[in-house]
């Protein structure tokens, strides 16, 4: 297996928001174009904060992927964000009025807890790793370790001194306290589904450089 982490190209964005899809979206809603519309959507709403990222190619193909931003520099990927319009075109034409307000209800549900989350903890941050993924044919292999590590290179390059991060309990979030991460607040929200909603317990992380 040769793995190689590099900085993110405009070339990468297709083969990202697959990767997005497959994480977080895949077997949620009713048909795949949908979904990925929706993917595509949540990879451009991290892209908006990002200065800085990596993807992990393993023989070739993107694996896994992060994306930073350091509160001091300019949210640079903003170029890489695919054209929202035709993401919502997209939506409109593979999903019923019912699938797109589930999105709608949980995009506004994880942004309300973030907020409140920061207006708790009441701290100015450094920096932020604004979303990583890992695909599962890699998990278990290291990728998501090596790509916070090399994130936190950047971070340190940059004389940064604290980081936070937001997870959830669909996630491994146990991972970020395996990498010494203090987990600093916790809430619970509910995710709409096609029969009602489900708790989902939402997790923010954070990191004190040495």
């Amino acid at each position: 297996m040769q793995l190689t982490i590099r900085k993110i190209e405009d070339r990468d964005i297709p083969e990202m928001i697959n990767l997005v899809h497959e994480a977080w979206f895949d077997g949620f809603y009713e048909k795949e174009e949908f979904e990925k519309a929706a993917a595509a959507i949540s990879l451009n709403k991290a892209l908006y904060n990002s200065s800085t990222g990596r993807v992990a190619e393993v023989d070739g193909q993107i694996l896994g992927m992060i994306l930073c931003k350091i509160t001091k520099d300019d949210p640079e990927f903003r170029k890489f964000q695919t054209n929202t319009i035709e993401n919502l075109i997209e939506l409109s034409r593979h999903g019923e009025e019912q699938e797109i307000n589930r999105l709608i209800k949980t995009f506004e549900a994880e942004k309300s807890i973030y907020n409140q989350f920061l207006d708790e903890v009441d701290t100015d941050y450094d920096a932020s790793i604004e979303y990583i993924a890992v695909s599962s044919k890699s998990r278990g292999h290291g990728l998501g370790k090596s790509l916070i590590y090399e994130a936190i290179k950047d971070f340190k390059n940059e004389d940064c001194q604290t980081l936070y991060l937001f997870t959830d309990s669909d996630c491994n979030y146990r991972f970020y306290d395996y990498l010494d991460f203090e987990q600093v607040t916790s809430d619970t929200i509910q995710i709409p589904t096609k029969n009602g909603s489900r708790a989902r317990e939402e997790f923010m992380y954070a990191y004190q450089f040495m």
